[in-house]
């Protein structure tokens, strides 16, 4: 089993999570600032696959090292990519970001 952790530009981490932790955390940087208004979330596996969203729903993805920026359209849509991270469906997210 891969490690994952969820971390705040504002400095709170988490480790071992799921869903119910990325939905507080959208509900979260809705609240603040700008600078602050970003989390991310990473899957260690051989490497470490982060996906991060800012509060303007902009994404910038990084597996193996390659960072891919996408436009998410809703927080829908942000919460389905972050649950396919936790599930290690890495092909499946650089398809959709692709």
């Amino acid at each position: 089993m891969s490690e994952n952790y969820i971390q705040y530009a504002s400095g709170y981490q988490k480790d071992n999570i799921d869903e119910k932790d990325i939905v507080k955390a959208i509900s979260d940087i809705q609240l603040m600032d700008d600078e602050h208004g970003t989390f991310w979330v990473s899957v260690i596996t051989d490497d470490e696959n982060v996906i991060e969203v800012n509060k303007d729903l902009s994404l910038f993805v990084i597996f193996e090292g390659q960072q891919t920026q996408y436009q998410a359209k809703d927080w829908k849509e942000v919460i389905e990519l972050y649950n396919l991270l936790l599930s290690e469906k890495f092909d499946v997210i650089t398809e959709r970001v692709n």
